[in-house]
This record gives C-alpha cells, sequence and structure tokens, in this order.
C-alpha cells in the first residue's frame, strides 16, 4: 500500500455510508480532518471538511486543493494524483 490512513474509523465510515454525524475538534473545523496521506509525498492527502455546515472531502496535494461532495469522487481523486506521485502496476485499480 502505498499510502498511510490516518484515521482508520472515519476512512472506512466514509466508504460506507455518510460522514455528517463525524464531530471536528475546532482545530479540524479549521484545518480539516487528515485520513489517508500519501507515504511517497506528505503534501498529498485527503481530509474530511466541514464548509458552511456540510461535510466534504478536500484532496490536497502541494499546493493545490479540490472539493468534492462525495467520497467516490474524492478517493479516485486522491488515486489519480497517488499514481502520478507512486506509480503502481495496477495493484488499486
Amino acid at each position: 500500500m502505498n499510502y498511510k490512513i490516518m484515521n482508520k474509523q472515519v476512512f472506512e465510515q466514509a466508504q460506507v455510508r455518510s460522514v455528517s454525524d463525524v464531530p471536528l475538534t475546532e482545530e479540524e473545523r479549521e484545518n480539516g480532518m487528515k485520513l489517508v496521506v500519501a507515504k511517497k509525498d506528505e503534501t498529498l492527502s485527503l481530509y474530511l471538511v466541514e464548509i458552511d455546515g456540510q461535510k466534504k472531502f478536500d484532496v490536497r496535494w502541494d499546493d493545490s486543493s479540490e472539493v468534492f461532495s462525495g467520497w467516490y469522487s474524492a478517493w479516485d481523486n486522491f488515486l489519480w494524483c497517488l499514481n502520478i506521485v507512486d506509480p503502481q502496476k495496477d495493484e488499486l485499480k
């Protein structure tokens, strides 16, 4: 695996159901809750964020950020970026 799960409980919840009930600390409200980070480039990460009272997913890489409403879109984007950072041979399809 070329990424590290930072919050397994929320990571697994996001894959099967809504994360709207996940509580965020004050710091996480400001910076987001880091769910996953690339092993080879720690600037590539997937966060759970709250924007206007709604939970969303934020793929951050270097100085860029892209916000997604749905888990699958965010995860696909994270994996696409991850494949650029650390190309794998069909391991994560």
